[in-house]
């Protein structure tokens, strides 16, 4: 299977990137749409979150039946459960448009994350840092775009509009390439050779390690994006303008990280990259406890963002070799939903910290966690397996994919 036949699940990584970076640009505006509070905010955020854990577990299990099909489906999905937000005139009306938002992110987030990973190991290729960097792109450029909109007069209906239009577009790519790819080939047997069944099917204890390593790293991901603006601001001075483009730095470091595993990942092995990236993470979360300036405070910030960008790729293409190709759906959702309640623990643990001592402290904590998955990473990446890459070529050449 040749590496073009990544474009499309690829170009969900950058559909997904760009729903979220131009939510997060509007939230001040559909806060005050649905005159919701700080606290009746958050909440509505959650009930996103529920949406989205729902959904990856359901999907996960339908991987296995309707493999590639999943895409275009939930593609279409999302891009209409976002026109819901400009709907939403109140609290109840916005967590209930976030709740089927996320339960499309958290559809798509698995269905393109599995295919990338069939890619992967049918071509014995590395793609997964390379999508994962494409989303974090995403996220920025479409967060920047939706801020010039805003400033033009746009609303969040024709913002969403255009969002939405743009996510259809790249899923077409995706109806495309499934289409091809089942008529172009004849149906495979559903046998498949001794190598690749002696691969475990659930992962067990091993998924149990990348499942829980995926979560400590989203949570150190978006507890470090959520606070380093108020840190800067609160703790060190710097103005609403240099704290305000505190996360768009992390958004690019991260771009760079990823960007750069991608080149890397042909010579060097998950656990190299792995590790390297969370001591990288810990220095920069280090400097960014410690900074005495916020040009200090940044360097770290960007030095944190570039390290902890090489955990998710590298957790999720060794789950999916790991997997055989009829159980990989089930081992992306795992490691996705664990993922997701990272990034809804992280920013609520550090907010303890800080209020039971400080932020410096919380951000500390950060850099502990880091090196603790610097170690665990070391440990739970040390036995690379060989899949065999000639009966997944020949599966995913069939039509479950």
């Amino acid at each position: 299977m040749r590496r073009t036949a990544a474009i499309g699940p690829v170009a969900c990584f950058a559909a997904l990137g760009i729903f979220w970076g131009a939510w997060a640009a509007l939230i001040p505006q559909l806060k005050l749409q649905t005159n919701s509070s700080d606290g009746e905010l958050g909440a509505a955020m959650l009930v996103s979150g529920v949406g989205a854990i729902l959904a990856m577990l359901v999907v996960g299990r339908l991987w296995q039946r309707f493999g590639w099909y999943l895409l275009p489906v939930t593609g279409l999905w999302f891009a209409i459960a976002g026109l819901g937000l400009a709907l939403a005139n109140s609290t109840p009306t916005l967590a209930l448009a976030l709740f089927f938002i996320g339960a499309g992110s958290g559809a798509l987030d698995v269905a393109m994350n599995a295919a990338v990973s069939d890619v992967e190991v049918a071509s014995g290729s590395r793609l997964m840092y390379g999508a994962h960097a494409l989303f974090s792109l995403a996220v920025l450029v479409a967060s920047v775009a939706t801020g010039f909109a805003r400033q033009a007069g746009a609303g969040p209906w024709p913002i969403l509009a255009t969002v939405a239009v743009i996510i259809a577009l790249m899923t077409i790519s995706t109806i495309a390439s499934t289409r091809r790819m089942h008529r172009s080939t004849p149906k495979a047997p559903t046998t498949r050779t001794a190598a690749s069944s002696n691969r475990p099917a659930t992962l067990l204890g091993g998924l149990a390690a990348l499942a829980v390593l995926c979560a400590v790293g989203y949570l150190i991901e978006d507890a470090s994006q959520n606070w380093s603006a108020l840190h800067l601001e609160r703790g060190l001075g710097a103005s609403p303008a240099l704290s305000g483009a505190a996360p768009g730095i992390f958004a690019a470091a991260m771009f760079i990280g990823r960007s750069s595993g991608q080149r890397l990942g042909t010579k060097f092995s998950e656990r190299g990259l792995f590790s390297t990236g969370a001591v990288v993470a810990a220095v920069g979360l280090a400097i960014l406890a410690i900074a005495p300036t916020p040009v200090v405070a940044l360097a770290g910030l960007a030095g944190a963002g570039a390290g902890i960008a090489l955990v998710a790729p590298a957790l999720y293409g060794r789950a999916g070799r790991e997997a055989k190709a009829d159980d990989r759906g089930k081992a992306i959702a795992r490691l996705t939903v664990f993922g997701y309640t990272g990034f809804i623990v992280g920013p609520a643990l550090i907010g303890f910290i800080s209020q039971a001592i400080n932020l410096r402290t919380g951000i500390a904590t950060l850099a502990v966690l880091a090196v603790g998955l610097a170690v665990g990473g070391y440990l739970a990446l040390r036995s690379p397996s060989k899949a065999d890459f000639s009966a997944d070529e020949e599966l995913l050449n069939s039509g479950r994919a």
